[in-house]
C-alpha cells in the first residue's frame, strides 16, 4: 500500500511539469490547423485527449510502480544479475568525452526503448484482450498532436509491465550520468511523439526511414485495411524495417484515421476509461460451443 501512495505522491510532485508540457503542443496544433492532413482537429478533440492523458497518468502510476517492484522481485528470485550498461567511462575521453557520453545515453536509451516498445505494441494489436485498451488510442478520427497521450490507463500499465518482466530482467541501463539526463531522455520521446502524431500534411520522404514522421505514423492509424499492422515503431523505423512491418507512404498518401464507421469513438473521459474494461472482459468470456448439426455460431 505504501508503494501505491508513494507512486501517487510522485505523480502529484511532477504534475506542474506535466501541465507545463501541454504548452509544447502549441506549435504542432498551429501546424496541423494550417496544413491539415485530413479533417481539421477541433478544440474538443484536444480537450478530450488531454483529459484522458491526465486521468491515465493518475490511474496508471500505482500499477507502473507495482510492475517495477514486481520485476525487481522476480529478478531477485530467479537469481538474475542484470547486464548493466553505463556510459560514465566515455566522459574521460579527451575533448569530446562529455558530448559523447550525452549522445550515447540518448541514442542508447532510444534504441532500447524502441525495441521493447515495438514488441509491446505488436502484442497489443495481436492479443484481443490488450487490443480493447489500445483501440482507444486508435479511435481518434481526427488524429492530432494530442493523440500522442490518448492512452487507456491499463494500456499504460501494460507498457510498464512488459519491459519490467522482459528486458528489465536481463538489462539495466544507467542514464543518470551526464548531468542527470534522465529528464532529457524522458522529454525527448514525448516531443517526438507529439510531432509524429500531428495531423499535418508534411511530406518528409527523406526522413521517413530515419525517424517516425507524421505521414509514416498516420499509416499506422489508417482505416484502410492495406495499412493494418504496419509502422509499429515509436521513434526509429529501423525496427519496422528489420522485422518486416515497414510501409513507405506514397507522396500524397494521407489516409483517414480512426476505427471506421462500425466503432463509435468515446466522447467523454468516463466512457474512454471504462468502456474498454467491459469490452476486454467480453474477450475473456467463454464462447458458445458449436452444437451437433449447426453450421454457424453467433458470438
Amino acid at each position: 500500500m505504501d508503494l501505491i501512495w508513494s507512486a501517487w505522491a510522485g505523480t502529484m510532485n511532477i504534475l506542474p511539469f506535466i501541465l507545463a508540457m501541454q504548452v509544447l503542443l502549441v506549435p504542432f496544433i498551429i501546424l496541423e490547423q494550417v496544413l491539415p492532413a485530413g479533417q481539421r482537429p477541433r478544440f474538443g478533440d484536444y480537450a478530450l485527449n488531454i483529459l484522458i492523458s491526465l486521468t491515465t497518468m493518475f490511474l496508471a502510476s500505482p500499477l507502473g510502480a507495482l510492475a517495477g517492484a514486481g520485476g525487481a522481485t522476480l529478478r531477485e528470485q530467479l537469481g538474475f544479475t542484470p547486464l548493466g550498461f553505463s556510459f560514465a567511462s566515455l566522459h574521460d575521453i579527451a575533448y569530446v568525452g562529455g558530448a559523447l557520453e550525452i549522445a550515447a545515453i540518448i541514442i542508447g536509451t532510444l534504441l532500447l526503448h524502441d525495441l521493447w516498445f515495438y514488441w509491446a505494441h505488436r502484442i497489443e494489436h495481436k492479443v484481443p484482450f490488450l487490443w480493447q485498451f489500445h483501440k482507444l488510442h486508435h479511435s481518434d478520427e481526427r488524429m492530432n498532436t494530442s493523440t500522442w497521450a490518448r492512452d487507456h490507463f491499463l494500456q499504460s500499465a501494460w507498457r510498464a509491465v512488459f519491459p519490467a518482466f522482459t528486458f528489465g530482467l536481463v538489462l539495466q541501463l544507467d542514464v543518470q550520468g551526464a548531468s542527470n539526463l534522465g529528464a532529457v531522455t524522458g522529454l525527448l520521446p514525448s516531443v517526438l511523439s507529439m510531432f509524429y502524431h500531428s495531423g499535418a500534411r508534411l511530406r518528409l520522404a527523406w526522413l521517413n526511414r530515419l525517424v517516425v514522421t507524421p505521414q509514416v505514423h498516420r499509416i499506422h492509424h489508417s482505416t484502410d485495411p492495406k495499412h493494418y499492422n504496419k509502422n509499429f515503431a515509436d521513434f526509429l523505423p529501423v525496427m519496422d524495417i528489420v522485422f518486416g512491418t515497414y510501409y513507405a507512404p506514397a507522396k500524397d498518401e494521407f489516409p483517414a484515421t480512426g476505427l471506421g464507421p462500425d466503432y463509435k469513438a468515446p466522447r467523454n473521459v468516463v466512457s474512454a476509461q471504462f468502456s474498454p474494461l467491459l469490452d476486454a472482459m467480453r474477450t475473456l468470456a467463454p464462447k458458445p460451443r458449436r452444437q451437433s448439426g449447426e453450421t454457424t455460431v453467433t458470438e
